[in-house]
């Protein structure tokens, strides 16, 4: 998935992946219209969960892929009981390695695929984000 989508090619990936257990999503929706405007989502549960965030041009450089990660992400974590999740991200997007450095990833390597290189990112956590290690 690292690479580029179109607004169609993105919501019939959504559509896709709503069925598959493997995966937890969330649909982002502009607040008045409703218009489908990209989807944030954890897959590879029951293997090395790794965050992705696909998002309509249109939207791009609004802050809106931060918003819903930070909304998303902290919430995925707790309930599914993750403490380390990957992301890759194309080391040209500057903007979306700066969504994830956002959320405590670091880079841990930089590879390359069909789409040209990209950064592999890690998330971990001695606790599930936002759990109390407290008791």
């Amino acid at each position: 998935m690292n690479g580029p989508h179109t607004v169609s090619s993105a919501k019939q990936l959504f559509e896709k992946i709503l069925d598959d257990e493997n995966v937890y999503s969330m649909a982002v929706l502009e607040s008045t219209s409703r218009d489908y405007m990209g989807h944030v989502f954890i897959s590879n549960l029951d293997h090395e969960p790794e965050l992705g965030f696909i998002f309509d041009k249109a939207y791009w450089g609004k802050g809106l892929a931060t918003e819903a990660l930070k909304a998303f992400f902290p919430k995925a974590c707790r309930e599914l009981g993750l403490h380390k999740v990957k992301a890759n991200v194309n080391s040209h997007h500057k903007a979306s390695t700066a969504v994830l450095e956002k959320l405590g990833f670091t880079k841990t390597r930089e590879s390359k695929d069909l789409y040209g290189p990209y950064f592999e990112m890690e998330f971990t956590s001695d606790v599930a984000v936002g759990e109390s290690s407290a008791a």
